[in-house]
């Protein structure tokens, strides 16, 4: 799943997930991951047996660390690779020693040694609002407690293995908000860390984390599943009566591949009729941020903590445009009027995006909505009480004015504005249209192609404009059970930026990929078939696309689109963008 739908799933659903944390969530605070405590165990036994001094920065070499992993290896502990890495190092280097254990993740996790990041900010704040309710983890750190107690003031008390008999209790009369930590708190003895513990989970723990899932969605960041007794929970889960009714959501950083486990488990939820999905993400800090900046009604307050660095009004003189040469071209076009008025929907009951889809699937590209505060919409009233059924009870005239005068705020705009554009330069052309990745692309179509207007596009990329890629089918995956073959064609993304207080349509050519899921495994195709656009042919590209997309006109002229022709009223949006290009000269001194 493409992080940007995830982060939408998330913020229309506020209060409706649970959430599991591991170390990775908190890397950013300064504290060690599961691997970075195994490699430190590491290098602690190494150097102790050894009589050799090796400090942190050396396991940075690959070369030092496979000396130490050669050595530890022939004393019988497992490969850092190996699942039960983290575990049996703890069990071979303190054995049932906890007071050992305990002094030793202290000093690892000490508060001095962490300090809090947006992502534990915005984390604490939505925690403490009832935006998230229920927070299962795996770690022992404070940080969860703190990022609660710096932004709202207030302090939480986290279910741990002492008194873990309360935890369910507390989810069963609502107690909210709910912070259980399965492997216990390094402030405490009991602690979950050697292979034996992390067999079992302590019932009542373990029964609190099945009943919440079975009332609310997870989702899991920074947890690698490495904890047998972990997962064996959350496949309980799948056996209860309303296992994740709200979806499971893996997260993991781009580039990493899930444990086997983790795959399991996905597969598993899948089988039971379960939303499960895998979002690669950048990191913790950069995900929360991203669902901070699309929550709906923020309080002021919060705003003011978690951001900090209160935003302040400059005044910084402008030197006057730039007289020198050369002059450079820029892929945007002025666009001159945005319509500021549409339509506010009003329903029995409360829609979602999947709504919202399926009602604009259903129109046939004859209304365009969005989902912000409220349901904003273009289209005919009868189109819309067609698409949306019964289920519509009205609709007003609504301004947007101003939030488009702010419209780094309302981003809900982006692709509302986007998919209008979209729809009034396809018409009578042979293009279609499809969102990928919160915007819109146009893309050739290879049933319908007029070779006259396209002509330019050919010469620039020197003859097809579609195809298929020889040898290549789609890889067989839970979602996509079914082998395909694969498929391109040449397209151009449609990107709404607000520069300076000027809008601008950008347009960025590119290739298209069928089916879209397969983009990942078509990168050497799109590398070949992308790597020389640069310079004199980029610039024929994106002149062939803007005589494609804006015909017969001069190059400074305006055009009036209007994705649905003899509709006025709100209900019908009027764009004007002008043909020629952004540029830019050099300033001279």
């Amino acid at each position: 799943m493409e992080q940007a739908e995830f982060i939408r799933i998330v913020t229309e659903a506020p209060g409706m997930f649970a959430w599991m944390l591991g170390a990775g969530s908190f890397q950013s605070a300064g504290l060690p991951t599961a691997w970075d405590i195994i490699w430190d165990l590491k290098r602690r036994y190494y150097c102790s047996e050894e009589h050799q001094e090796v400090s942190s920065n050396d396991l940075q070499n690959a070369a030092v660390r496979e000396k130490i992993e050669s050595y530890l290896m022939s004393r019988g502990f497992p490969a850092s690779s190996d699942p039960t890495a983290y575990s049996r190092s703890f069990e071979l280097i303190f054995g049932a020693d906890l007071e050992r254990q305990s002094r030793y993740l202290q000093a690892k996790l000490s508060e001095k040694a962490s300090s809090l990041t947006l992502g534990h900010r915005v984390f604490g704040g939505l925690f403490s609002t009832g935006a998230i309710k229920v927070v299962f983890t795996t770690n022992f750190d404070t940080v969860v407690e703190r990022a609660v107690a710096e932004v709202t003031g207030k302090s939480l008390a986290a279910f741990h293995l002492e008194g873990s008999y309360a935890a369910k209790q507390a989810l069963n009369n609502d107690a909210f908000p709910i912070y259980c930590k399965l492997h216990g708190d390094f402030r405490f003895t009991s602690i979950k860390n050697l292979t034996e513990d992390l067999k079992t989970q302590d019932a009542e723990m373990g029964d609190c984390l099945v009943t919440a899932c079975n009332r609310f969605g997870m989702i899991v960041a920074g947890y690698s599943g490495r904890d047998e007794s972990v997962m064996q929970l959350l496949h309980r889960v799948l056996d209860g009566p309303n296992p994740f009714p709200h979806g499971l959501y893996w997260t993991t950083l781009k580039g990493r591949q899930p444990l086997p486990a983790v795959t399991a488990l996905l597969e598993a939820a899948h089988a039971k009729g379960v939303r499960a999905e895998l979002i690669e993400i950048e990191t913790f800090d950069s995900m929360m941020s991203r669902i901070w900046k699309q929550f709906p009604d923020r309080p002021k307050e919060l705003i003011e903590k978690i951001d900090r660095t209160g935003s302040q009004a400059v005044s910084i003189p402008r030197k006057g445009a730039g007289t020198g040469e050369p002059i450079l071209r820029l892929n945007a076009l002025p666009l001159i009027q945005l319509p500021d008025t549409c339509l506010e929907l009003s329903f029995a009951a409360p829609k979602d995006w999947d709504d919202i889809h399926a009602a604009e699937k259903q129109a046939r590209n004859q209304i365009i909505a969005t989902k912000g505060s409220s349901i904003l919409a273009w289209g005919s009233e009868q189109t819309l009480r067609q698409a949306f059924g019964r289920d519509l009870n009205s609709f007003s005239p609504c301004s947007i004015k101003d939030r488009l005068q702010d419209y780094a705020n309302n981003l809900q705009l982006k692709g509302f504005i986007e998919r209008a554009i979209g729809l009034s330069l396809i018409q009578g052309k042979p293009l279609l249209m499809r969102d990928w990745r919160g915007g819109s692309v146009l893309i050739l179509d290879r049933l319908h192609l007029n070779l006259d207007l396209t002509r330019g596009i050919s010469q620039c990329v020197g003859g097809s404009l579609h195809g298929r890629i020889d040898g290549m089918v789609s890889a067989i995956t839970p979602d996509h059970p079914k082998s395909e073959e694969v498929w391109w064609a040449e397209a151009v993304r449609l990107d709404v930026d607000e520069i300076d207080g000027r809008f601008w349509l950008v347009l960025k050519p590119d290739v298209w990929i069928w089916p879209k899921h397969v983009r990942q495994q078509a990168t050497s195709f799109l590398d070949e078939r992308l790597g020389n656009r640069f310079n004199n042919r980029g610039d024929a590209l994106l002149s062939a696309w803007i005589n494609v997309l804006l015909p017969s006109s001069g190059r400074a002229a305006d055009h009036v689109l209007k994705p649905f022709e003899g509709l006025e009223g709100p209900g019908s949006p009027k764009i004007v963008v002008n043909a020629r290009t952004a540029f830019s000269r050099r300033m001279i001194a």
